[in-house]
């Protein structure tokens, strides 16, 4: 079995499971639906060409059940649908739909066109015409039971008009209107509380309250759109047909909807909507095509998790202008000066935006960025704004071109760009205050110390008064005890949760602790290269010593290591011998306890031994080669020395099997490598 691809859909499928459970259960996404897509299709991709890996084929479309309301399964899985990202995605959906159901072109072959509103999926389950229970989609098999906050919504019938089956379950999206959601967080700013930051999270935040007199407060809608479970006294032929029943019945539909015959008034439709996104009331994330034929809707079926009949075709970025009113500066924990864009407010994909990175001075040139512009912005993958240019025929006369800061905002400090680099950085380290704060967010955040309570305003708070100064002050927090307790929106609870949270993070893993520091060019990857291969901190800090002479065997073993190369090194060396560094850093040994990481608990020929690969493989490939190594215990270099205990050539190796011929460093082709690692899991 390829590793390498295990590995690709292991790491996929925790990414999918970790944003699912953002999105539906805590209702606080990380990424928007476009980038959660993007995941979901590289996964998918890999299963459909690789059909050995088919029984990993992913499942869940939502995330988990909430402890807060009672649990329902769904007779029916609501499941997701199958996204394309232009319209010759959708193209090829229509081919297949002919393919699958052997229909001739000539063949008028109708489809159902809708906007996909953003929101809640929910199951409304109704007997005798009476609202018996609603139920959020869950995972896609069981969903929590909100049925008294759906009462509020006024869109809702409690009781079926007209001619009703005997019982039907109707789903469909609530939503909060544009409109609605800005009077929300207006109410929210002049209460003082916590802002949404769009639409979709305020309808999923309002239906799960627990006081029902709040979610009365917030104006909520509801569109069907589709059915699940129905009695047989309900009939109908068709998409149009279902919609108009739900009509009847006291429902509400999208006004929106379109009734297509081909791909040209599809794409005629789609440029509609496109058009008029932005006056709609309510957040858009694409459009819904569906095989409006009841019969062949049943012929075509469903995939695992997704019917054959329909599709979601996602829109592209919002795209907007406004006024660029100033440009500041921040200051990154690497001393790195990021130029930021202060905005006219302005809503953009369903989010008030009103900064925007520009990256660094290179770009505000490159793209003539002044103050006082009109500039278009987007969010990319719907998520982080950024600048796509300057209306220059909107320009007014004499603005003046951006100046980089030669003084550091926060400290005062002498700021350098070296040549070759886009990045402005200031000088002074530790000394100043804006680095300082930026380290210690960055040192207790998740794939660090990962210290809950502990956030970004709290950490700029105990810096400002002088609580927390550096790294060890963290874990001596406890003597300040009262004077936390007395502070605004803290209280002794809150202090006292936060005091166990430091307290159970005192023991961290080598590879953990390195990332933590916040050195420059040192990211989660190449810590946990560093810990695999120095074995012991102990050893590792011993070995930063000796590579201050870059002439010396520690200096060239640690350039030797893969991936991380001289510059890296450089950076690693030169936090580890700097003595403001070194003080701070012993200061905190005195608080925490490292753990090594553990490794592979069988001994395998490859064990500690440093390996260098050469050539070209043919049963794996580099990447996969690498993690094999390593998941043996080995250590993978870079490039052959005296220290080398193996090369492992391919085809056409190179120079690095001259080198180890001179040093009689063992050489073993691919073909005797496959054969051990064979021989040692036999």
């Amino acid at each position: 079995m390829n590793i390498e691809i295990l590995n690709k859909l292991n790491s996929l499928s925790d990414k999918i499971k970790y944003h699912n459970f953002k999105y539906h259960t805590q209702d606080n996404p990380e990424i928007t639906d476009f980038e959660y897509d993007k995941l979901c299709k590289q996964y998918d991709d890999i299963i459909l060409s690789k059909p050995e890996f088919s029984f990993l084929e992913r499942k869940s479309v939502g995330g988990e059940i909430s402890k807060q309301f009672q649990k329902h399964q769904h007779q029916k899985p609501m499941g997701s649908l199958v996204n394309a990202f232009s319209i010759e995605d959708v193209n090829d959906f229509i081919e297949r739909t002919y393919k699958f159901l052997s229909l001739k072109k000539e063949f008028l072959l109708e489809f159902t066109c809708e906007p996909k509103v953003d929101g809640l999926s929910i199951s409304l389950l109704y007997l005798n015409g009476n609202l018996l229970n609603a139920v959020t989609r869950g995972d896609g098999y069981v969903g929590e039971i909100v049925t008294e906050n759906i009462k509020t919504i006024k869109d809702i019938p409690h009781k079926l008009k007209g001619k009703y089956p005997k019982f039907i379950e109707i789903r469909g999206e609530i939503f909060m209107k544009k409109s609605h959601f800005e009077q929300l967080n207006k109410t929210q700013i002049e209460n003082n509380n916590k802002i949404f930051a769009n639409s979709r999270n305020a309808a999923a935040g309002s239906i799960r309250q627990k006081d029902v007199n709040i979610l009365k407060q917030r104006k909520l809608n509801f569109l069907a759109f589709t059915i699940g479970e129905y009695t047989e006294d309900f009939k109908f032929d068709n998409q149009v047909d279902l919609l108009r029943r739900f009509e009847a019945m006291g429902l509400i539909t999208n006004k929106e909807n379109y009734l297509a015959n081909n791909i040209k008034e599809i794409k005629e439709f789609y440029i509609k909507i496109l058009s008029k996104r932005h006056i709609l009331d309510y957040e858009i994330d694409g459009l819904v095509y569906k095989v409006n034929n009841k019969i062949l809707q049943e012929r075509l079926g469903n995939l695992s998790r997704a019917p054959r009949w329909a599709i979601a075709h996602k829109l592209p970025a919002e795209v907007v202008e406004t006024t660029l009113l100033n440009i500041e500066t921040q200051v990154g924990r690497t001393g790195a000066l990021t130029p930021v864009g202060k905005l006219e407010p302005i809503r953009v994909g369903g989010v008030l935006v009103s900064n925007v990175s520009l990256h660094n001075e290179d770009e505000i040139f490159r793209k003539d960025i002044r103050i006082g512009d009109t500039i278009k912005i987007q969010r990319a993958g719907d998520v982080i704004p950024q600048v796509l240019g300057v209306v220059k025929e909107k320009r007014v006369k004499d603005l003046s071109v951006y100046s980089a800061p030669k003084h550091c905002p926060s400290c005062n400090g002498i700021t350098f760009k070296p040549d070759g680099e886009a990045v402005r950085r200031c000088l002074s380290g530790i000394n100043c205050p804006a680095q300082t704060v930026e380290k210690l967010k960055h040192f207790v955040s998740k794939n660090a110390f990962n210290i809950d309570g502990l956030g970004e305003k709290l950490i700029e708070m105990l810096f400002k008064e002088g609580i927390i100064k550096d790294f060890a002050d963290i874990f001596a927090i406890e003597k300040y005890k009262n004077r936390l307790e007395k502070k605004v929106g803290l209280g002794k609870l809150s202090v006292s949760n936060l005091l166990d949270s430091i307290e159970s993070k005192k023991k961290i893993t080598f590879d953990k602790l390195i990332y933590a520091l916040g050195i420059r060019q040192v990211g989660e990857t190449n810590s946990k290269l560093l810990a695999l291969h120095y074995n012991s901190f102990e050893n590792f800090r011993i070995e930063m010593t000796k590579a201050r002479d870059k002439t010396s065997n520690s200096f060239y073993e640690l350039v030797s290591i893969d991936q991380i190369g001289e510059s890296i090194a450089e950076d690693l060396v030169l936090y580890f011998n700097t003595n403001s560094n070194l003080i701070i850093f012993d200061k905190l040994l005195n608080y925490i306890n490292i753990v090594n990481i553990k490794k592979t608990s069988a001994i395998s020929p490859y064990t500690d031994k440093i390996i260098v690969l050469t050539g070209t493989l043919n049963s794996m490939s580099r990447e996969e080669a690498k993690q094999t190594l390593h998941s043996l215990g080995a250590k993978v270099s870079s490039s052959v020395s005296k220290n080398t205990d193996f090369l492992i050539i391919g085809d056409q190796p190179g120079s690095k099997a001259k080198k180890a011929k001179e040093l009689n460093i063992p050489i073993v082709s691919e073909e005797e490598w496959i054969g051990i690692i064979q021989k040692f899991h036999a």
